[in-house]
């Protein structure tokens, strides 16, 4: 990471490297929101109230249930992706937390590049 990006959040990074995502969370398996951020407008109609109401949940109900319950047999789980007729909903296990991206438009093919992206942020987190 440059020096410029040491002093940057977690949130500001993704959001910078992927202008098509609209808000970023980051949670720890506690429930705790760490950090998240948004751009200043949507594209989707979410309140910021119905967002903190799935971030309360949704993440950990679909890694912990799903991902963890089949980790075992299956491996670790990259990433779960809820799409909706007018969004996605990327959810991803980084390190102890969980990232959670929302997005309007996102090209289907990116989410593996997003998936890497998410996987060097852990490595420069763990380092």
């Amino acid at each position: 990471m440059t020096n410029s990006n040491q002093n940057k959040s977690r949130a500001d990074l993704i959001l910078e490297a992927y202008p098509t995502i609209q808000y970023v969370a980051i949670i720890d398996f506690s429930n705790k929101v760490i950090e998240c951020r948004g751009h200043g407008t949507f594209s989707l109609d979410l309140s910021p109230e119905k967002i903190r109401e799935f971030v309360s949940i949704g993440p950990l109900l679909v890694m912990g249930a799903l991902g963890h319950k089949l980790e075992s047999s299956c491996g670790r789980l990259g990433f779960v992706v809820g799409r909706f007729e007018k969004g996605l909903v990327v959810i991803s296990q980084v390190g102890t937390e969980m990232v959670v991206l929302v997005t309007s438009i996102v090209d289907i093919d990116n989410l593996d590049e997003i998936a890497t992206f998410l996987d060097k942020l852990e490595e420069k987190v763990l380092a």
